[in-house]
């Protein structure tokens, strides 16, 4: 009993203490009395915020399209066109064959006319038209000459080209060993002869070295062919190629006979 009246006189006392220093004394249930109207402020506050940021988030929205091409009129997105054709003075393109060599570009022109034809595959290879005596039949120290040309197609992108070695298509390996070749660009098909290949000349550009094997072929990218344009094809280039069968060659090789064939490969530039 006396320990209780003590504590609260010690309450009392403290309290009387505080109110003359200025102090509020508050006792432990005025306190959380205080603490909860505060939190509620708090609270009602908290919703008042969450209210007025649901209005300031609200805003209009909008969308654009675009194309990467085409569209409304546009043009779309395609691939371009490449085409690399070949003449070979066959007539194959529905064109007459040549009866005689033409000097002049006008007269190439007319009777070189539906000669160009795209030969993709070994098997549909055109056939060089070799003179001045048939390739068949060849002795040492014998060189025939052949013309062709290339160009690339109306609306094709323009090509380098390069020249592949020969492989054998047909007939014997000793004869395709024994067999040399050179092969000069822009010589017209009425100058593809000896004179082309003449130390010195100047007739058109080496693709080939006179003398190489059958199966060396060009530097890359050594042959340039000019874009077509929409309604014409791009620039014929002349080629002349030139095989010969060494002299001192071996009587073994007598009778024997090959068929060699190159490609050119072409890359659209």
């Amino acid at each position: 009993m006396s320990t209780t009246t003590q504590v609260t006189s010690t309450t009392q006392v403290e309290a009387g203490r505080a109110e003359a220093a200025g102090y509020r004394w508050t006792t432990g249930g005025d306190q959380r009395r205080r603490r909860t109207g505060r939190l509620r402020a708090l609270l009602a506050g908290g919703l008042v915020v969450g209210v007025g940021s649901a209005v300031t988030l609200a805003s209009w929205t909008d969308t654009e399209w675009v194309f990467g091409a085409g569209g409304a009129g546009g043009e779309d997105v395609a691939a371009g066109v490449f085409e690399v054709q070949q003449n070979v003075w066959d007539g194959a393109g529905g064109g007459a064959r040549f009866a005689a060599a033409s000097t002049t570009a006008t007269a190439a022109a007319a009777s070189g006319a539906g000669q160009f034809v795209d030969r993709e595959r070994q098997e549909l290879a055109g056939t060089l038209a070799f003179t001045p005596l048939a390739a068949t039949s060849l002795s040492p120290g014998d060189v025939v000459y052949a013309p062709m040309q290339l160009r690339t197609t109306a609306g094709s992108a323009a090509a380098s080209v390069t020249l592949r070695g020969a492989v054998k298509g047909s007939g014997d390996d000793l004869f395709f060993s024994a067999l040399r070749y050179a092969v000069r660009s822009g010589v017209e098909r009425g100058a593809c002869g000896a004179a082309a290949f003449a130390p010195g000349s100047p007739a058109g550009t080496s693709l080939v070295a006179s003398g190489s094997g059958l199966a060396a072929g060009s530097v890359p990218g050594a042959l340039q062919l000019s874009a077509g344009t929409d309604d014409a094809p791009g620039e014929a280039v002349d080629l002349c190629f030139a095989i010969t069968l060494p002299g001192g060659s071996s009587d073994s090789l007598q009778g024997r006979g090959v068929s060699p064939a190159w490609a050119f490969d072409s890359q659209s530039v």
